[in-house]
Formats: structure tokens, sequence, C-alpha cells
């Protein structure tokens, strides 16, 4: 008989899945239930249970910090996760902790009852002494959002992908490090896919790794492909391949397109990637205005770390982008809208200032470009301060001090040793701190607080180039000079 520990901090839910557990799977014994991440861990270390229930958010340690000690102290138990929040970062540890399942809240009894008896499954496969090849293809096919899935929205997120590596090595038995990406995007709202493009997508993607191994993932009305480099065989289709799998007799109002990156190490796809999607913008013409709006994946990043890290020259330069390349100010208003959105969406925030909008639109009130530059640069001030606000909250205490530490000497030579002797860990765990919370590297924080005071400086006009350069940290004025203009858009002499 397995045992099961069931841990939430509302009481109605523990109430409600130890009843659910008790009617449909009575052979399963309910070890014990907690309200926090404290009673988790030491209700696991003195029942000992089989699979645990545990929600992410609770008061004092959240589930995942919970689980981490629980999986050190019995690295054998089955972990489900249930959780209100669809969010990469979250399915991303899930992935490094051994998560069985991962459910969002509310959550059916056929969805608890079939994680449940997942992990009963996997739990016999263990003990049948099936090995740990088997574990990994169970969680494959089990988790509700497939490896490659997530790994396609960890790619266009620029987020790492390290994390994948090992499932993708053992369940789909990767012989080769190097690959690139390719994007198959079709247009046609009179086809009979648009009523169901991720269908149509995942029809594509099964007909085409029938002859070519790959990673696949459908997203609306495109399609996203990792190809592995292999020698014996041509590893990418060609038009004649993906012309049979599209089928353009079926579907005569459609036109795709399908393009690729360049070929790199794995570790690198987010590079092939952005190569591919360049690659797409060059194949479709002509660039009219309804073909500008479906490509703004790029403005969509790019508008994400400006919010995230503040950089308001970046988001006053994809505005500005959005009102010279959309022809009417009605069409500006809906693509700036989606990509906040998108940010509140990414970012688990919720300002209101789409409801601000509608109001204004429900009335007419489309306004001057100015007014709409103002409205939705005061909806990414308040996007980009409840970002902060949550990463505050949500920040390890390592991290927060590690924080503190470079802004009390960003002037200085730093390395990410510096940093980590500081707050007493190792290097190469305060580096995945950066890359799991903040989504950047030490380096790319150090340098965003550098080149803010830099702004600052600059804008008192009260210090020479060369002096501003030697105050942020950097010795050589003509490499900051370049890395500014890098990454600000313009010169530190033309910056105003």
């Amino acid at each position: 008989m397995y045992r099961v520990l069931i841990v939430d901090d509302e009481q109605p839910v523990i109430e409600s899945i130890s009843f659910m557990l008790q009617k449909y799977r009575p052979e399963l014994e309910i070890a014990g239930t907690g309200m926090s991440g404290r009673e988790a861990i030491e209700i696991a270390e003195a029942t000992k249970p089989d699979i645990i229930l545990i929600d992410v958010k609770m008061p004092g340690i959240d589930g995942l910090e919970a689980l981490r000690e629980i999986k050190r102290r019995s690295p054998n138990v089955l972990p489900i996760l249930t959780t209100a929040y669809e969010r990469f970062d979250i399915a991303q540890t899930a992935f490094e902790l051994g998560v069985q399942d991962y459910i969002l809240k509310p959550f059916s009894r056929e969805k608890l009852i079939s994680a449940v008896d997942a992990a009963v499954v996997s739990l016999d496969q263990r003990l049948d002494g099936r090995g740990e090849s088997l574990k990994h293809i169970e969680l494959y096919h089990t988790l509700s959002s497939s490896i490659e899935t997530l790994l396609f929205v960890a790619v266009k997120l620029n987020s790492e992908v390290n994390a994948f590596i090992p499932y993708l090595k053992s369940s789909l038995a990767f012989k080769t490090s190097r690959g690139c990406v390719g994007i198959l995007e079709w247009q046609g709202q009179r086809s009979r896919i648009a009523a169901d493009s991720i269908s149509f997508g995942r029809e594509v993607i099964s007909k085409l790794k029938f002859k070519f191994p790959c990673l696949a993932a459908p997203f609306e009305q495109e399609v996203l492909f990792f190809f592995p480099d292999i020698s014996e065989v041509n590893s990418v289709p060609g038009v004649e391949n993906l012309a049979a799998v599209v089928d353009p007799e079926k579907n005569s109002n459609t036109q795709w397109h399908f393009v690729t990156g360049k070929s790199v190490e794995f570790e690198s796809i987010n590079s092939s990637y952005l190569d591919a999607r360049e690659a797409m913008m060059s194949a479709v013409e002509p660039y009219d205005t309804e073909q500008l709006i479906s490509y703004s994946e790029q403005w969509r990043r790019q508008l994400e770390a400006a919010l995230q890290n503040w950089d308001e020259g970046l988001q006053k330069q994809i505005f500005t982008e959005v009102l010279t390349y959309t022809d009417h100010i009605e069409k500006a208003e809906s693509v700036l809208c989606d990509l906040l959105l998108y940010v509140e969406h990414v970012n688990s925030v919720v300002t209101g200032y789409h409801f601000i909008r509608s109001s204004y639109a429900g009335e007419g009130k489309n306004g001057t470009a100015e007014e709409l530059f103002a409205f939705y640069s005061g909806w990414a001030h308040s996007i980009a301060d409840k970002i902060k606000t949550v990463q505050a909250e949500n920040l390890p205490k390592v991290l927060s001090r590690a924080l503190d530490y470079i802004k009390l000497n960003y002037s200085h030579p730093l390395q990410l040793s510096d940093v980590a002797d500081q707050v007493e860990v190792s290097s190469a765990y305060l580096s995945n701190l950066f890359s799991r919370y903040l989504r950047k590297s030490f380096i790319d924080q150090l340098t965003q607080i550098r080149m803010e005071k830099a702004k600052r400086l600059l804008k008192e006009h009260t210090h020479s180039i060369k002096e501003i350069s030697s105050l942020v940290g950097y010795q050589d004025p003509n490499y900051f000079s370049r890395l500014f203009k890098r990454l600000v858009g313009c010169s530190p002499t033309e910056f105003d």
C-alpha cells in the first residue's frame, strides 16, 4: 500500500483531495496532511510517504523549497504539484525536482485521479526493477505540459534550456548535441485549419516525425522544430516533404512558409530561433501591416525584458516601432494592448489598465498618437512596478543579499565569485539563482545596474564620459561607449 501526503494552505482543498482519494482510490493510505512547507518537511520526515500532493504557493517555505528539502532526505518520493499559476519558471523547477505531474487549480476529479494513478504506475515499475530510463519515459508522458512544448516556450521567451538536456537525452535518445531550429508558419483565415490551428500543427508534427527525427511543438498558426544534425541522413525536410504534409489541395487558401536557423549547439538553441525568425520575416513579401502584426514575437520578447529590467529607452523604442509600422491608430492600439497583456500574463501581474482601455474604446476615444503613447507608457510603468514588487517578495534571501551587494559595489571590478563569497554560497549555485529567478546572468544584471547609473549621471551633465565610465566600473571609456550604444541604442554623447 502506497502512502500519500497532502499539503495545501487551504483546508477545503485538503478535505476535497482526501475525500476523492478515500472514495476512488481506497487502496492508498493518507499518511498525513499539512498546511505549510515546514509542516510538509516535518510530516514527510516522520511518515516517509511515497507520493506527495503539494501546493506551490504557501506561507513561509513554499512548496518548491519544501520539495527540495524532502527530496534531499527522501529522493525516491514522487511529488505532484498543485498550483493556480501556469508559469514556465515553476514548470522548469518542477523538472529539476523530478515532479511526477503538474496540476492547475481548479482541477477535476478525473485529473487528480489520473495523476495519482500515473504516480502509482511509476512506483510499481520502480519496484519491478525496470530502471531509470522507464522513469524518465513515464515522466515524459504524464506531465500535463510536454517537455517539448515547454522547451519551445523557453526558447520563445529567451530563457535557459539546459534543464531540458538530461530529459531529451534519456527520453528521445539524442545522439548529437547540434542542430537547428525550424519554423513552419501559415496564414489563411478561410482555410480549414483556421478553426483549430493547434490540432493542425499536431497533425503536421506527427507526419514529419515519421521520417525526420526532431523536437517539435505547435502554436497558433506555426510549428517550431529542432532538427538534430545527423550525417547519415538528411535531417531537415525539403519543400516537397512539407508540401505533402500541409496538403495545399485541401488548404488552397493557405499560404505557408518554412525557414531554418543556423546550426548550433543545443545550449544555444535560442540564437538559432532568432536566426530563423529573422529569416521568416525576410521570406514573407510584401510587409503589409497585418503580416507585421503577426510577427510581433520580437517586440514581445524585448518588451518583457525592458519591463523586467525597466529599460525605459527600449520600451519607448518598441512603442515607436509599433506606431511607425502600423498605418492606423486603432491597429497600433490593438498591438500595444496585446503586448502589455502578454507581459502581464507571463509575469503573473494585473494592473487593471486593460479595463480602463476597454472603457475608452467603448466610448470611441482613440485619441492622438501622443495620447496613445502616454497611456501605454503609464501602463508599462505600472507593470514594471508590480514586477519589481513580485520579484522582491519571491526572491530567495541569498539572491536579495547578492543584489544588494552588487548595487553597493558596482563601481568596482566585480566577478561572480566575489559576490558568491560575500553571500557564502558557491558560484554555480548563485548563477543558477540569477537564471531561475531573474532570467538573466550575473553579468547581465551587473551591466544593467551600471547602465542605469550611467544614464542618471549623463542626465546630470556634471561629469565627462571618461569620469562616468570610471564611476560605473569601466576603466576603458571606449569600451563603455560601445557597450552603452549597443544596449541603449545611442552613444553616451547622444543620450539625453
